[in-house]
């Protein structure tokens, strides 16, 4: 159980949580190689596969590695927190039982390397937004502070780099079990692999650079705030703090030149902006955006009737034109399940949800706002995490990518914590090839560049502005037209692979199982 303690370790220690990544090209190797160990594979026939090992061993790395990416629920939903461990747990043991199938079967050498690699990969497909309509959660987020590693993305997603990663482990395993003249050859192997992603970064990369440079240059503005949800509560304090935000903007616009967008983070009004006692706030962002020849895009509440004809709130951007009445709103289309909507809501009677209603009307369509100069593609807090509706409001025309977040609502007190987001934002960026802004209560309102690189930062725990230009582009990348569709192939791949083992292992009497 030593190889999968050290996995686990290694797992931690290259999470964000502690931010030692280039740990992760080796980290899970040793786990992999005891699962090849535990499977038999240097084993006798006459030998036990040990199953019970490598599923508890699987299982101990599951938990480091989901420990170091969900240990803010204690925070935010701590009754979530043991069931979420113990789902996403189970990839790694899951991959333990797909390296015995394939051994078992008589899968040896190069094979049994590239099964491993790509069992990973279909195992995190699986857990993921493709088909369970849960976060994504992939090995390849770890490199997010690399972007060079994560050029890749715009053609295989987040899973594409997953690959590569496993696939470094899995050779630095094969490393490690090898002797003499072979492993020579399987560290020539790795450094091909990692020169092959590198030599595609590096073109790329200049690629969109060359654009960026070619391109017409548009200042954004964002918000940074630091408010409490007690502030956020009192109605006094609201009205208060929309002074300072207000203040803020006006200031950000003094003695320079009109932007084309400033950003206000999600809820920075926690009220039903429509609503005529919220008349004069309405009237004093029209004045702002007017006075400072800017849109503003601000997030509050908006109303909805459900089909019982009772009135459900909307998690809503809008975007507060320089003259004219509000006509471009957005409205939050992936709910946080048991925050603000009840994920059983189709299945459960009546009566029981009166008990367990949900707090907020999902959105019905993604598409950009138009904001004139820019076409926004916004989402709200964790849609964030899902790259297939990120992808969606690119392939429908945004050319610039807001992200409006409350982290204080998720994350509380810890602050640490406040960087989960990043990894997926640097991904959503270079997917598609956008600028992302993004505008956040008290975490960080930021900007990225389609390469991956932060070029732009608030400072911690303030309420001020950050500014920077943006490139609109408008190219549609390989990720931005099809998705997943390599990802889709490799676990068909997988899946029929994984049946042709099945029935080979059926017709080998000396396997004990």
């Amino acid at each position: 159980m030593i190889s999968y303690a050290l996995s686990g370790a290694l797992m931690i220690l290259a999470s964000p949580l502690v931010n030692a990544w280039p740990l992760v090209a080796v980290a899970l190797a040793p786990a992999i190689a005891g699962f090849w160990q535990d499977s038999g594979l240097s084993a006798s026939a006459a030998q036990p596969r040990r199953y019970w090992r490598m599923v508890l061993g699987g299982y101990l790395v599951g938990l480091c590695y989901a420990a170091s990416h969900f240990y803010w629920l204690i925070e935010f939903k701590p009754a979530w927190l043991f069931p979420v461990l113990a789902g996403f747990a189970l990839m790694p043991a899951i991959l333990g039982l797909a390296v015995s199938l394939a051994v078992g079967a008589g899968l040896r050498g190069f094979a049994l390397l590239v099964w491993t690699t790509l069992s990973w990969t279909a195992i995190e497909v699986l857990a993921s937004d493709l088909w369970l309509g849960l976060p994504s959660y992939a090995l390849g987020y770890y490199l997010w502070q690399a972007p060079l590693l994560l050029q890749t993305a715009d053609v295989a997603g987040v899973f594409g780099i997953s690959f590569c990663v496993m696939a470094v482990n899995v050779l630095a395993a094969q490393c490690w079990r090898a002797r003499g003249v072979g492993r020579v050859s399987w560290w020539l192997l790795t450094l091909c692999l990692s020169a092959s992603v590198l030599g595609y970064g590096m073109w790329r990369q200049a690629a969109v650079e060359g654009l960026i440079e070619a391109g017409p240059k548009v200042p954004v503005r964002a918000l940074h705030t630091d408010i409490t949800l007690e502030e956020k509560h009192d109605e006094a304090k609201t009205r208060r703090m929309f002074a300072e935000f207000i203040r803020v903007t006006r200031e950000a616009a003094t003695g320079s030149s009109a932007a084309a967008l400033t950003v206000w983070p999600e809820t920075s009004l926690p009220l039903w902006l429509r609503s005529a006692e919220n008349l004069d706030i309405l009237q004093e962002l029209s004045l702002a955006a007017a006075d400072t020849h800017t849109p503003i895009l601000v997030g509050a509440y908006s109303m909805t009737l459900s089909a019982a004809g009772k009135p459900r709130l909307s998690n809503s951007a809008f975007l507060v034109p320089v003259a004219g009445d509000i006509t471009e709103e957005y409205h939050k289309v992936k709910l946080v399940p048991g925050a603000e909507h009840n994920p059983l809501e189709g299945w459960l009677p009546e009566r029981w949800l009166e008990r367990w209603p949900s707090r907020m009307a999902r959105g019905e369509t993604s598409r950009p706002l138009d904001g004139g100069a820019l076409q926004l593609g916004v989402f709200i807090c964790w849609e964030a995490f899902f790259p297939q509706h990120v992808r969606a409001l690119s392939r429908a025309g945004a050319d610039l990518l807001v992200n409006m977040s409350n982290d204080e609502a998720a994350f509380g007190p810890l602050r640490r914590a406040y960087s989960i987001p990043l990894p997926h934002l640097v991904l959503r960026a270079i997917e598609n090839r956008r600028f992302v802004v993004r505008s956040a209560n008290v975490g960080a309102s930021l900007f990225i560049a389609p390469t991956g690189e932060i070029v732009a930062t608030s400072l911690p725990a303030a309420t001020g502005i950050v500014q920077a230009l943006v490139t609109p582009l408008q190219e549609q990348t390989y990720f931005t037209e099809y998705g997943f569709q390599i990802a889709r192939a490799a676990l068909l791949c997988w899946l029929a692979w994984t049946l042709w083992l099945v029935v080979r292992l059926g017709l080998r009497p000396d396997v004990r199982l």
